[in-house]
């Protein structure tokens, strides 16, 4: 399991990497967007009126770059821009594969979102565009509304139990279809 988690850590820095243009000089650079309250990580809902709802991850870069790793797998990279002071626009698309790996269409959000005076959290309005292999769209859907949650730095705590106890009672399943207890130790 720790394999996966850390083989799912590696594939979001190189997606941030990759969509965000990782430029040595970019800290020399002067964007509209480089102050704005919108800048870091949030843990959003996009359907805040469904209780069971997975929370998704959305960074906003300081140069406008968006990376959105949704909570069932998938991912998605846009661009945004500040309209205010508190206020932006973001336009986000997310390529969908069949089992195979074949492209059955993609997935574009339009949002207008808007952070809280204390920054600490946002609201958003959007719309869902679903474009298919052909290029034919379905023309936007919505809208939505989703919500936001700024992720903070918290310093880790004392740990109540090890990671045995936490992942050794997980069965896990392998190609062949046996089942066994998943291996517990931090390099697995």
């Amino acid at each position: 399991m720790r394999q996966s988690l850390l083989g799912s850590f590696v594939i979001v820095v190189l997606v941030a990497v990759t969509a965000f243009g990782f430029r040595p000089d970019a800290g020399a650079q002067d964007t509209p967007t480089q102050e704005h309250p919108l800048v870091g990580t949030w843990l959003a809902d996009t359907d805040p009126d469904a209780a069971d709802n997975a929370l998704d991850t959305f960074v906003f870069s300081a140069d406008g770059g968006y990376a959105q790793s949704e909570a069932g797998g998938g991912s998605l990279l846009g661009a945004w821009e500040a309209t205010g002071e508190r206020t932006a626009t973001l336009t986000a698309v997310g390529a969908e594969a069949d089992e195979e790996g074949a492209n059955v269409g993609s997935i574009t959000i339009r949002a207008s979102i808007e952070v809280s005076d204390d920054g600490a959290s946002f609201t958003a309005a959007y719309t869902l565009e679903v474009v298919q292999p052909d290029g034919t769209g379905s023309g936007e859907a919505g809208p939505g509304i989703a919500t936001g949650d700024r992720l903070v730095v918290e310093a880790p705590g004392t740990p109540a139990i090890t990671f045995e106890e936490l992942f050794g009672g997980f069965e896990v399943q392998t190609e062949g279809g046996e089942t066994g207890e998943a291996e517990a130790t931090p390099g697995s």
